[in-house]
């Protein structure tokens, strides 16, 4: 398994770790700061350094029964080696930005209009939320992004805790996916936004609101009888 140093500081761009494996796939790491693609959020990109070498391009990150996976560029890291780690940071912080701007959207959603996620995309440049509506009201949808803004301009702080699974799952309110949690972890991660929603989530967020900038609703299409997908950018 290997030691998620994202999940308690979501700022750390640079780390030390020992290489664990060589796999097909790419290199896994004792701890990584690299958070791998999941949730509908890319992973991360970046370069792991061993002394006396150029550094290796850390092409994507994936997730792999417990640990992450370093698809690099080239071949050369050994089981033992001592490596450093740094972030692609400009990319990091905008699929951050992207996904605390998600929950504050998918909050309004659900804690207003009672309407809930299927799925989701988040890249650097643009974000991709499916809500399940009964019955798709555009008014209810420009509603939903105008009080999501509402809330960003607050700079309500966002705080990371955790949670015994038992104790997660007998609230309802922590999981706004419509498919539910398909996880079995013993322990599980909580994203709050102070005085207004909280999520079991195990990704990257911003420490303030603030951080996010404006949601802006760029298009929306039918996907199914009850889904709609959504498109939005963040402005600054």
């Amino acid at each position: 398994m290997t030691e998620r140093l994202y999940q308690l500081d979501s700022y750390l761009k640079t780390f030390t770790a020992q290489v664990q494996a060589i796999t097909p796939e790419g290199v896994i790491l004792d701890r990584t700061a690299f958070f791998p693609t999941g949730g509908g959020v890319l992973g991360d990109e970046g370069e792991l350094v061993l002394a006396g070498h150029s550094p290796f391009r850390v092409l994507e990150t994936l997730d792999q029964e417990g640990s992450i996976v370093h698809r690099l560029d080239r071949n050369g890291l050994q089981p033992g080696a001592s490596i450093t780690g740094t972030l692609d940071w400009p990319r990091r912080l905008k699929l951050m930005r992207y996904h605390t701007a998600t929950h504050v959207l998918c909050g309004v959603m659900f804690n207003e209009f009672n309407v809930r996620v299927t799925g989701n995309q988040l890249t650097p440049d643009k974000g991709r939320v499916d809500f399940a509506f009964e019955a798709f009201d555009r008014a209810i949808l420009e509603q939903g992004f105008e009080k999501a803004n509402a809330v960003i301009a607050e700079n309500r702080e966002v705080k990371i805790s955790f949670l015994p699974a038992a104790q997660a799952l007998a609230r309802p309110e922590l999981f706004k996916l419509e498919s539910g949690f398909r996880h079995t972890l013993e322990t599980l991660r909580l994203v709050e936004i102070a005085d207004f929603d909280v999520q079991a989530d195990g990704g990257c967020h911003v420490a303030r609101l603030g951080e996010v900038g404006r949601l802006e609703l760029t298009k929306s299409e039918n996907k199914g009888k009850s889904n709609r997908r959504v498109y939005f950018v963040l402005t600054e």
